[in-house]
């Protein structure tokens, strides 16, 4: 069990970061698949069985989240474009694997129509990269409609928890999020925080039923749309560097790329 409780600690660091999502570690660290069972049991009568294992990894999430998010928050404001770019080697080391990944479960070449569902979900992250960009909410000055709007990005959001992909975090990039709920966590401001958080919980309960069926009967289209949301996501990235970086910055920022993608590496060896 603590096991369990280590692996949620490092989904839980995951999910606060911008690029790589939790499911994207939960898979790397062998524990997807039951992740995925475990929450769509929530909804039924077999829910005692599942609790144990999601207790034990729901706390070690909180902890690891906890830290990560005082941490990240120190980091992207002192060191942003070295961190985000930590990240983008993480994701360009993980694309290799999840290629190998869906053709082993294709068993021969990708078909045109897998092709065409990576290129729609890459637009899906340019497009929602160019909308979170034209997105500006005053904390100050909340309407209903932002609160709504809280609601759908945290639904939105809940997707990387069961999906191998893409980031909450990043998603909440996307739509220009990410610095109203860190900074809402840091302010305790509870109306955004439970709005935000209310929408994550009904995504989970929601879509873990849907990606369960996705992966039985759809697995390398579900796969398809994985790399594609993978790809997108080094754009949202290179999209909210720094603009202005000096020589430090750029030795600094190739050193914590290369790191990324060694740890990548690393953590798929040992993966068993």
């Amino acid at each position: 069990m603590i096991g369990i409780m280590l692996r949620g600690m490092a989904v839980g660091i995951t999910e606060t970061v911008p690029g790589i999502s939790g499911s994207t570690v939960a898979m790397i660290l062998g524990i997807y698949e039951r992740l995925i069972y475990s929450l769509s049991m929530l909804t039924t009568n077999r829910r005692k069985e599942v609790l144990p294992f999601l207790v034990m990894f729901g706390v070690g999430m909180v902890i690891g989240f906890a830290f990560s998010i005082i941490l990240l928050n120190y980091l992207l404001k002192t060191h942003r474009t070295p961190t985000l770019l930590f990240f983008g080697g993480v994701i360009v080391g993980f694309l290799p694997y999840l290629w190998k990944e869906t053709l082993q479960h294709h068993k021969t070449k990708l078909k045109a129509k897998h092709y065409i569902i990576i290129l729609f979900f890459l637009g899906m992250v340019v497009c929602g990269q160019l909308l979170g960009e034209m997105t500006n909410i005053d904390l100050n000055h909340l309407s209903f409609v932002d609160y709504i709007f809280f609601v759908l990005v945290g639904f939105i959001a809940s997707t990387a928890l069961v999906l191998p992909g893409i980031s909450g975090a990043l998603i909440l990039t996307i739509f220009g999020v990410y610095e109203i709920a860190t900074d809402s966590l840091f302010s305790l401001n509870m109306p955004v925080i439970l709005t935000i958080g209310s929408g994550i919980v009904l995504g989970v309960l929601l879509t873990s039923k849907l990606i369960r069926y996705l992966l039985t009967h759809y697995k390398v289209e579900t796969y398809a749309a994985m790399i594609g949301l993978v790809s997108g996501s080094i754009y949202a990235i290179i999209m909210n560097l720094d603009g202005v970086v000096d020589r430090s910055t750029i030795i600094l920022s190739v050193i914590t790329f290369l790191a990324g993608v060694a740890l990548l590496n690393l953590l798929q060896k040992t993966q068993h």
